[in-house]
């Protein structure tokens, strides 16, 4: 029996901003744009490289409430950048707007 490969979900292409929150000891905040996004992850395009299994606070623009994520992958862009995928820990709902 061979197993599933690839997303179980498909991601939208959108760019909606994020914020980036930090839970270690030297907290930061990054405002980063998303290039693809499901209710269980994200792809943002950020200015810091990111450890693979960090946890972090996520916040779209205009929620109040971050919810929580865990770094999956780091790749480094050109001019600095890096493209990171994001684990959503708990699930997000698409609006249909």
């Amino acid at each position: 029996m061979s197993m599933p490969t690839g997303r179980s979900e498909k991601r939208t292409p959108v760019e909606l901003a994020v914020l980036l929150s930090s839970l270690n000891e030297r907290p930061f905040k990054e405002r980063a744009f998303t290039e693809n996004v499901s209710s269980r992850g994200l792809r943002a395009i950020t200015k810091r490289m990111w450890q693979p299994g960090t946890r972090l606070l996520v916040s779209f623009d205009g929620e109040v409430i971050p919810g929580p994520a865990r770094v999956v992958y780091c790749q480094r862009l050109a001019d600095e950048r890096f493209a990171v995928g994001f684990a959503l820990l708990a699930r997000v709902q698409q609006s249909d707007d």
